[in-house]
């Protein structure tokens, strides 16, 4: 399972692939800004090798298209919906504004259209500051409603659902942990929080996360230079897939069978040396891991 690269893209982070079955185009972005890139939204299309790009301006924590063609964006100052033609966000939410040092983080839909978001401080990419526990966990119901889940995050990462949509799988990845919660799909509520496996930090930090259609979890390990396998019903690691960088950031799949396992990987603080050692740091990837995955849902 050796990954190519399909896109030279040389990210400052990127993040949040999204695989659009309906236009077999594969949305992800470019979260952070440094050296004056980043801030991007991107769409790639394979068929074409082209990759279209919005300059959005703010931190982007995820990108979930939505029913209607738009994109909705968790920023650092909040929700917004992006028009791709017009180019122009509209606002949907302010939260965590007054928390001037937080951003929003990844999130994903569920089969009822509501986005389970999480937010971070932003000390986790000032390294001259300690890593503040000031994030939390929301959920955005299409109205617009939001609700606090529970508070004390880390960096809230890695969302996923089982086929059934009867556990919400979900990565504090502070606490080197993946979790998993029962969940009402009906009701839209969480519950039972336990640990399904454990991310060793001689390993990297356990970031965003998909799920195959036998139920496994593939996990992409930032600082770990790779992404794992991992059932969750015992915690063990069935495979690895190593990149030729260290900060490998979020996978999901796609392809017209979803066979396809995108894989985003970051650039972000590296030094020269470690640039000189990863030229590839920030590359779209790409590989068939010989495992389907499972469709994802928009807003």
């Amino acid at each position: 399972m050796k990954p190519e690269v399909v896109l030279e893209s040389h990210s400052v982070l990127g993040e949040g692939p999204w695989w659009d079955g309906e236009s077999k185009k594969l949305y992800w972005i470019d979260g952070l800004t440094e050296g004056g890139r980043g801030d991007w939204l991107h769409r790639y299309d394979p068929a074409a090798g082209e990759n279209e790009t919005w300059e959005i301006g703010k931190h982007i924590g995820c990108a979930v298209p939505t029913r209607d063609g738009r994109v909705l964006l968790t920023l650092q100052d909040g929700i917004y919906l992006y028009d791709l033609e017009k180019r122009t966000l509209l606002e949907v939410s302010d939260l965590e504004r007054e928390i001037s040092n937080n951003r929003l983080n990844d999130g994903k839909a569920d089969s009822r259209g509501r986005l389970w978001f999480g937010s971070m401080s932003m000390t986790a990419n000032q390294p001259e500051r300690e890593l503040e526990v000031t994030g939390s966990f929301y959920k955005l119901e299409p109205d617009g409603r939001i609700e606090k889940l529970f508070g004390g995050v880390g960096i809230s990462n890695g969302l996923i659902w089982n086929a059934d949509e009867t556990v919400l799988y979900y990565v504090d990845s502070t606490t080197q942990c993946v979790f998993a919660f029962d969940f009402d799909r009906e009701a839209g509520s969480i519950s039972n929080c336990r640990t399904v496996a454990r991310v060793a930090p001689d390993q990297g930090v356990p970031d965003g996360m998909t799920i195959d259609e036998e139920g496994k979890l593939w996990v992409a390990h930032f600082g770990g230079w790779k992404v794992s396998r991992i059932d969750p019903e015992t915690g063990e690691t069935l495979a690895e897939i190593p990149l030729p960088c260290a900060q490998v950031s979020c996978c999901c799949f796609g392809g017209e069978a979803l066979d396809e396992l995108y894989i985003t990987t970051a650039s972000i603080g590296l030094t020269a040396e470690e640039r000189e050692a990863q030229p590839l740091a920030g590359c779209l990837f790409r590989v068939k891991p010989g495992v389907r995955g499972t469709r994802l849902n928009k807003f």
